[in-house]
């Protein structure tokens, strides 16, 4: 009950404080008003002018109010913190040859998430997210509770990344220089899991490291697994706080490992070129091409085996990005009892370059030197272009052994993405990306033509607001 009255009298005073605040203030000079027609500097972040007057309005407030990178609310002893913040992206298709099946161009919303994050006094962070994909439904992304003994280790217990690959771990999908990840992470990655995991940076922040156990299902929520993956993450960034050769600073390389077994037999998706394997409705299908889809009743069952190596250099506007895999998937055909692991490989290479002078040590926010406002005087916001080629192949076995039809697909597939990121600001980006897939036998693109190619174009362009 105590808890109660205290919630409503904080609320009361947040509404009344707004109101008092207007009240208390004298209007000023004539001389002094801005102009309607006034333009901010170019300089200057948008919203920095309504940001300050709400943190004015606030004094006296029992919580502290900010609006940066998010709506926060922390308390005055900054030992309670709720942090809401919203991320939305919507694609527009062009899949050439247009009469593909089941891809079909068109508008997509492949990501809109909330995010609920914060801390329960300094130890403690939490996370809690939603969101809504491709699928059209609204369903948990993370769920966890972090524990934060020192800088140098931490413990994080609930859903969240498994830290397997660089291309998942690093960075989430807003930072992406390509608009996704490339072929194997794409296909093959861990994505998001329950699990427990120790992580920590270590050296002065030079070295990275994660290593934990999680329920190691294939895609949804449930834990249909009984057993669990074992996996473990390394990054190190040997210069980072080097002074005599700052340009080596953004130098990194390391490797991640993932151990597991399929012990309850489970689908086995379509392995696509522009979204991530984890969506599996006809939305999900629709917005992607299919280079290989496995026979009706094959399953995933036995032993998953990958590991991956990553380097690459953030500096002088540059962004490189690379990693190798190689991986061992256990496959069956229930019907003939025919098993098998099979072997995959794959690599992607990345590199972006800011025309306009920016310069980032890692992918993460970007602040144009001078943002897009669409007002008199604006600048340019920031272009990067960028180029990535990833590559995937898979063993001949899923062949021979029957488990997918060579007279329809592929087990060689290579994509080239060429395009730009163009950022209003730190809140809005756009890219646009041209994406030439080629493989190494012909595709059935169309069943009911009998139509077949051994390459794909996609014209995409994603509009992306993540605040």
């Amino acid at each position: 009950m105590r808890n109660h009255l205290i919630a409503c009298v904080a609320v009361a005073l947040l509404a009344s404080s707004g109101v008092r605040a207007q009240e208390r203030s004298d209007p000023p000079a004539k001389a002094e008003e801005p102009s309607a027609n006034a333009e901010p500097s170019p300089s200057e972040p948008p919203g920095r002018e309504a940001a300050e007057r709400l943190r004015e309005a606030s004094d006296g407030w029992p919580v502290k109010v900010r609006f940066n990178d998010g709506f926060a609310l922390t308390s005055l002893d900054d030992q309670f913190e709720l942090r809401l913040r919203l991320l939305a992206q919507n694609d527009a298709k062009l899949f050439t040859p247009t009469d593909q099946q089941p891809a079909r161009s068109g508008m997509y919303i492949p990501r809109f998430r909330v995010y609920f994050e914060g801390q329960l006094t300094d130890p403690f962070q939490y996370e809690l997210s939603v969101q809504r994909s491709v699928e059209g439904a609204f369903d948990v992304l993370d769920a966890n509770v972090n524990v934060r003994f020192a800088k140098q280790f931490q413990v994080r217990f609930g859903r969240g990344l498994v830290p397997y690959s660089y291309d998942w771990y690093d960075h989430l999908e807003q930072y992406f220089i390509a608009p996704e990840r490339g072929l194997f992470a794409l296909n093959l990655g861990l994505s998001r899991q329950s699990g427990i995991m120790a992580w920590g940076e270590v050296w002065d922040e030079r070295v990275r490291y994660a290593v934990g156990g999680f329920t190691g299902q294939l895609a949804g929520l449930a834990d249909v697994n009984n057993s669990r993956d074992a996996v473990g993450y390394l990054n190190v960034r040997p210069f980072l706080k080097s002074a005599s050769v700052p340009a080596l600073r953004g130098l990194y390389f390391g490797g991640s490992i993932g151990l597991g077994t399929q012990a309850y037999e489970a689908e086995l998706l379509p392995v696509r070129t522009s979204i991530q394997t984890s969506e599996n409705d006809e939305a999900a299908s629709s917005a992607s091409s299919v280079f290989l889809d496995y026979n009706e009743g094959v399953v995933a069952s036995g032993a998953r085996r990958q590991g991956a190596l990553h380097a690459g250099w953030y500096g002088l506007g540059f962004s490189v990005e690379s990693e190798a895999y190689l991986g061992q998937f256990g496959v069956t055909r229930p019907e003939t009892g025919v098993s098998a692991l099979i072997p995959v490989t794959g690599y992607n290479v990345t590199v972006g370059y800011f025309l306009t002078g920016e310069e980032v040590l890692g992918r993460g926010p970007v602040d144009p030197r001078r943002p897009f406002t669409a007002r008199r005087g604006t600048g340019p916001g920031a272009f990067e272009p960028f180029v990535r080629y990833s590559e995937l192949d898979y063993s001949r076995k899923v062949f021979t052994n029957g488990f997918a039809d060579p007279d329809k697909w592929t087990r060689n597939a290579g994509v080239t993405d060429l395009g730009v990121n163009w950022y209003w600001n730190r809140y809005i980006k756009w890219t646009f990306d041209w994406q030439h897939a080629s493989f190494g036998s012909p595709v059935l693109v169309n069943e009911s033509k009998g139509k077949y190619a051994t390459s794909l174009d996609l014209f995409w362009l994603r509009c992306q607001v993540y605040y």
